[in-house]
């Protein structure tokens, strides 16, 4: 009820509302639920996006901005350009499986 209250949201069950499925979050209220969720905003806003489902409101938005990049996301880059010195390093065959490895995959 708490979260539900600090994201803006006036009925406490709209939570269990979007979680069952039954409503959908809507994403101009992904700010305010992050905040409340202390959660990235982004992976927030990509999983709203993924709950609409069949509607053109995601494809249009990954067209005109590109992917949905997290804060983890957006830390594994920074690292990735720190480690290359900034020289954009065309993704191969090893780098790939190196990736790979980190994950156990």
């Amino acid at each position: 009820m708490e979260i539900a209250t600090e994201a803006g949201f006036v009925q406490p069950n709209m939570l269990s509302m979007f979680k069952n499925g039954s409503n959908k979050l809507p994403l101009d209220r992904v700010p305010g639920l992050a905040k409340a969720l202390e959660c990235d905003p982004a992976l927030l806003f990509k999983l709203a996006l993924e709950q609409l489902g069949g509607d053109t409101t995601g494809t249009a938005i990954e067209q005109i901005f590109g992917t949905i990049v997290t804060r983890n996301e957006v830390a594994w880059l920074e690292e990735i350009r720190k480690a290359s010195d900034h020289s954009d390093p065309s993704i191969t065959m090893k780098a790939r499986a190196a990736i790979r490895g980190i994950f156990g995959k």
